[in-house]
């Protein structure tokens, strides 16, 4: 099997879908570094890929751990910093994030709606952070989004004052979306960005799995969905790693891809040119414009009106 040295750095390293994608990857070569909030299931993670990788008789480096609580700013902001002091090259980044909150909406002492921060603010500024570093590699950034559209509402971004807990989460992966194709607009031809959508992927043999279903309706659902359709982590995570590894990946920018096919049609919220720039600029206002780059000229002065 081909084997890569590249650094790759998966957001949500512990979960389905970017464990699959770093044990697919582990398997090819590459330098994986395993990003999630609490140390100890990261670990365990890296210790679960290396025994699958032994198994498989697989020559493998190292995989590494970082600590990135991404509904902490302060803490994203640390872990852009540690990233680049260990990491003198990063080829890509997988963005693979999900937080859906119930019974919320769950308003920080900082005034963000937490699973806002989580699957959208921290992800946004933790590879704005990066963008220096991702562009000296040419990198990839792949955002895994959902099949889903839900609206934005402007006078209320973060579902606060009309909170439900399906079409807020759908709303933040809507403008998962919107950031793919809008990060691959403003470093075209330095950072290559797409949106891949791997559909319902569980690792039915979890054993923590049974103390994370969603309560309610939405757990009833899951755990149906589970029983029925959901494919292993490896469904998604070979195709993933394919990406990864594609020596044409510029001829990739702005797509959207379901596992490993490219989807032809526009997608909706990737193509609304106006409400991905609206989003941007209020992100970043949201996480501190000093530290990020402003609008660049191309936008300058365009009206910021949603369509």
């Amino acid at each position: 099997m081909e084997q890569d040295q590249r650094t790759v750095l998966i957001a949500g390293g512990n979960g389905n879908v970017g464990g699959g994608a770093a044990t697919a990857l582990a398997k090819r070569g590459a330098r994986v570094v395993l990003l999630g909030r609490k140390p100890g299931p990261l670990e365990g993670r890296a210790a679960k890929i290396r025994e699958v990788l032994a198994e498989d008789g697989s020559a493998y480096p190292d995989i590494e751990t970082l600590s990135l609580d991404l509904a902490d700013m302060d803490d994203v902001r640390r872990a852009a910093d540690e990233a680049q002091r260990r990491f003198p090259e990063i080829d890509a980044l997988i963005l693979s994030v999900v937080c859906l909150g119930q019974h919320g909406p769950k308003v920080q002492s900082d005034g963000h709606e937490l699973m806002f921060k989580t699957n959208v603010m921290g992800p946004f500024l933790f590879t704005e952070l990066l963008a220096e570093r991702l562009e000296r590699a040419g990198a990839l950034v792949i955002h895994v989004v959902a099949p889903f559209y839900e609206a934005i509402d402007w006078n209320d971004l973060e579902s606060i004052e009309h909170y439900e807990d399906e079409p807020a989460y759908h709303r933040t992966k809507t403008m998962n979306r919107m950031i793919a194709a809008e990060l691959a607009h403003r470093h075209e031809g330095a950072i290559t960005s797409l949106a891949f959508d791997p559909g319902f992927i569980i690792d039915k043999h979890d054993p923590t799995l049974k103390d994370r279903w969603p309560s309610g309706f939405t757990g009833l659902y899951w755990r149906v969905a589970t029983a029925l359709v959901a494919k292993p982590p490896h469904v998604a995570g070979e195709p993933m790693a394919e990406l990864v590894l594609r020596s044409d990946r510029q001829a990739l920018n702005g797509a959207l891809f379901k596992l490993g096919k490219r989807v032809a049609k526009p997608d909706r919220a990737m193509s609304d040119e106006t409400g991905r720039r609206r989003l941007w600029d209020e992100l970043v206002r949201m996480v501190q414009p000093s530290a990020i780059a402003p609008t660049d000229s191309a936008h300058a002065g365009e009206d910021a009106t949603p369509t």
